[in-house]
This record gives C-alpha cells, structure tokens and sequence, in this order.
C-alpha cells in the first residue's frame, strides 16, 4: 500500500510511463510559433481542428488581398494588419495539429494549397491597388503597369510553392526549412508591413517584390536541381538507363488471368497484320498509322464494360474555343479499372508498337496521369481543337488511340508533315470505331476531334509510352498545370500530395 502514495505524490513522472499520455512535441524556435502554441493549446481537447484554423486563415487572407487591391492608403493599411493576422493564424493550425494529434492527409494538402493560394493573391491584390491609383507603366527595364508587377510576382511565388513541395517531397520537410535569425524566419518580414503602408511604401514593396520574388525563385530552382541531382532510385535526375531498368521492372509485373487471355488475343490478331507494310506505311506518314480493325473483340467489350463502370468518375472540363469533354485519369482506373493497366503493360501490343516506332519503348512514369487514360465526349459540343500530344519528357513519347465506343459523327482530322520543312502536308480525317487503332509521335501529328452531335456518344481510350522518362522541372510544372486544368482535375495531378502528414 505503500507504493500508491508514492505514484500519486510524484504526478511529473505520470506522462512518462502512462500508455495514454499524448507526447508533447519539442518547443518550437520561432516567437511567432510560441505564441500560437500557447494560444491554441486550451482548444486540444474540443472540437476545433487544425482544418478550421486553416479555413479561418485562408478567410482572413483572402480578405486582405480584397483590401489590398481597393487603392486607397486607408484600405492598404487595413490590409497590411489583415496580412499580419493571416500568418499568424498559419501558425496557429500546425502548433494544433502537433499538439493535439489531429492529423489528416487532406488537411496537409489544404494547409499548403491555402498558403499558396493566399500569398500569390496578395501579390495580385497590391498590383491591382498600386494600379488603381497609379497606371502609368513604372520605368524599368521594359515598361510594365503595376499590375504586372504584382503577378509577376505571384507566379515566381507559386513556381517557390511547387518547387518547395517538390523537395519536401523527395528529401522531407528538412529540405525546405527556412533560414533563420534568433527567433524569427525569412517569412517573418511581412510582419513588418503595417509600417510599409503606414508610411506610403506600398510601390516601393511591390517593385521590390517584382524583382527579389523571381530572383528567390531562380534560387530555389537552383536548389531544386541539387537534390535532384542526389543518387535517389527512379527520379529526374537518374541516368536514363537506371530509369530504364526501374521501368521495366514495373511493366514485368505479373498479368492477371483477364490480362494473360487479352495479351494472347493480341498476339492471335497481329498474326493476321503485314509487319513490314504497317511499318513502311507509319514511316511514309511521318510517325502516323491508321488500322481500323486491330483489338480483338473479346477485349474490345471488356473495355466497353470499363468505361460504363467508370463513368460515375468522370472529370468534366471546358477551355472557351478549344476543347470540352470529359476524362477518367490512370490514378482511377488503377483504382476501379485494373484491366486497363494491364493492357498497357501488354508484351505482345508493346513488341508491335516497338517494331513500328524503331526504337524501345517505355510505359509512363507512375505520376503522369496521361499514361493511360480514357475521354468521353458524351454531351452535344465535345471536342477538342488543333493540337499536338506534346512530349515534356527528354525523350519522344508516342500516343496510341483505341476505339471504344462510337455512335457519332466526330472525326479524327490530321495532318501530316506539319513540322517538315519543304514536305507537302497532307490532310485527312478517320471515324476510328470500337477496337481501331491509331499510332503516332505527338510532337509531330497535328490533329483534333469534331465536335459531337446531338444523341451521340464517343470514348476512346488513350496510352502514353516514352522513350526516356525523365522531365525537367519547369516542364514538369507545366505539364501537370495542363493536366489539371485542362483534363483530370487537380485532386487526380497532384494525388501524390495527399499520401503526406499534414503540415
């Protein structure tokens, strides 16, 4: 009985031993983050979640980008405390989540997309209020309005933000930290900004801006590129041919028994194909063939049965005057739609389209949406314009077309030739209907679908292969930009953000 007094009399060392004590985190470095610790801690055990802290800080900031971009001195100084109080809310959701244990994938992603998405603002918001009151052009090295300015600096910030994750991403939050002095980091000098405004310095910022965001951002690019460049297994800054081996060890996985039965379909189908005519014929057409009967019909109909099984998951998308329809991603029918992925890792339809490209081919990195994708054009309208499948990685990347369904008027108009100097262009259009193929280089076919008509329904399925699979940074960038706009969305490009603890 002795031993009960002595627990009770010594409650310090209770937390040590207890298996349902929550561990206290280290005390931060920075004041700004002592005081929102301090702040947030009698929240611990209610219902307020880091999230909340998050929507109230995107709240504020957005709020002061609104004041920001009204003009006036009395506005930019509201805006300039407003400013103040966002970042300082920033803190307050990260000491909670640490603190208190409440931690969610979604809300990492929400916290970083919040503090993008609020910093670029307030950029744009102090050009669009410097101009309001001053719009003549500022006399640098080429005249630019105030409004330039400020988004010229908000696009330096988020090519800083995408490059940061990036890092983080491959070498943890450790390679990211920011300097610091004391108590106080680099992003510690908004804090300052009341006495910018206070004393009419809110050009001055804004030029200021202009020039040191994109400087910073060359910095972090230069960074980028030094941990690229560190020895990590199947990244950018792999030699090719370690991306090659690592590749193929990811299309050698094993087939699934609907996979094998497809991948012998195909082999029993190119045995009624003249190789050396489908290859003097793709080599004539500059990289292009058509071949209206290829997919058996056994695997024609399971992907028909895919593409009804997907369609709840559809991404719809519309760029005024180029292109409307609606698309599944390979993250989703990795998913849903395994027999897809499996058909793309294909032997047999590999080693064929290998023989008519002349070079080997590689599957798509696992983070490239576009591997293998499936769209739908399925309401009156859809389309897509004059473009070209362009290739952002080092190497060629080639597209293969697969009919699906087709119970429309739409074509596939092309032409040849565009990038041949002193060649005649030549023009044509094919309906390509379930189980046609077509097979090109994207950097050199220039193509488009007609728009579909009324009661009518096309979906075709699309593969991506690579002859190098590594990407530069700014083309990664803008690659998956495109993607996200312009096809999936942004929750299916950057997926890979969600597989992180929050902040």
């Amino acid at each position: 009985m002795e031993t009960i007094p002595k627990i009770i009399s010594a409650p310090a060392a209770a937390p040590a031993t207890s298996n349902t004590a929550r561990p206290v985190p280290p005390r931060p470095r920075q004041y700004d983050a002592r005081l929102a610790r301090w702040m947030v801690t009698p929240l611990v055990d209610t219902r307020v979640s880091p999230n909340h802290l998050t929507t109230l800080r995107l709240i504020v900031g957005l709020a002061c980008t609104w004041a920001f971009a009204q003009g006036s001195y009395a506005m930019a100084n509201l805006g300039a405390v407003l400013l103040v109080l966002s970042n300082f809310i920033d803190h307050t959701d990260g000491e909670l989540a640490r603190i208190s244990g409440k931690t969610s994938r979604i809300g990492h992603l929400y916290d970083l997309a919040s503090d993008a998405l609020v910093t670029v603002l307030l950029f744009g918001g102090i050009g669009m209020g410097v101009a309001a009151v001053a719009p003549d052009p500022y006399p640098l090295p080429v005249p630019l309005s105030a409004s330039a300015l400020g988004w010229i600096a908000g696009i330096a910030v988020a090519l800083v933000f995408f490059l940061r994750m990036r890092i983080e991403d491959r070498v943890g939050k450790a390679g990211t930290k920011q300097a610091s002095v004391g108590g106080f980091e680099t992003e510690d000098v908004l804090y300052l900004m009341p006495l910018v405004t206070l004393f009419d310095g809110t050009r001055g910022f804004l030029i200021a801006a202009a020039i040191g965001a994109p400087i910073f951002a060359l910095l972090v690019i230069a960074d980028y590129v030094r941990v690229m460049r560190r020895a990590l297994p199947v990244e950018a800054g792999e030699s090719a041919a370690t991306a090659e081996a690592a590749t193929a060890v990811e299309a050698a996985q094993p087939m699934a028994p609907a996979a094998f039965a497809a991948d012998a379909e195909i082999e029993r189908a190119l045995d009624a194909i003249d190789f050396d005519a489908a290859t003097r014929e793709f080599k004539s057409q500059d990289a292009f063939i058509y071949l209206e009967k290829f997919l058996p019909k056994a695997v024609t109909e399971q992907l028909i049965a895919v593409v009804r099984s997907v369609t709840p998951n559809v991404n719809r998308n519309y760029l005024p005057g180029h292109k409307q329809g609606g698309s599944v991603s390979r993250h989703t029918l990795d998913e849903l739609a395994p027999f897809v992925a499996e058909l793309y890792r294909s032997p047999a339809l590999m080693r064929f389209l290998e023989r008519l490209a002349g070079e080997k081919l590689l599957p798509s990195p696992q983070d490239d949406p576009h591997a293998y994708a499936l769209y739908y054009y399925t309401r009156p309208g859809d389309h897509i314009g004059w473009h070209y499948d362009t290739s952002y990685y080092k190497g060629r990347r080639y597209t293969l077309l697969l009919g699906v369904v087709d119970q429309s008027s739409c074509k596939l108009e092309y032409r040849l030739h565009t990038r041949n100097p002193g060649v005649a262009q030549v023009e044509g259009a094919v309906a390509y209907p379930p189980g046609a193929l077509v097979f090109f280089d994207g950097d050199k076919l220039h193509h488009r679908i007609t728009p579909l008509g009324e009661n009518e329904e096309r979906i075709s399925l699309t593969f991506e292969y690579v002859t190098d699979p590594r990407m530069g940074t700014w083309q990664r960038f803008i690659s998956n930009m495109k993607d996200a706009i312009a096809y999936f969305g942004f929750r299916q490009v950057f997926r890979q953000l969600l597989g992180r603890t929050k902040r």
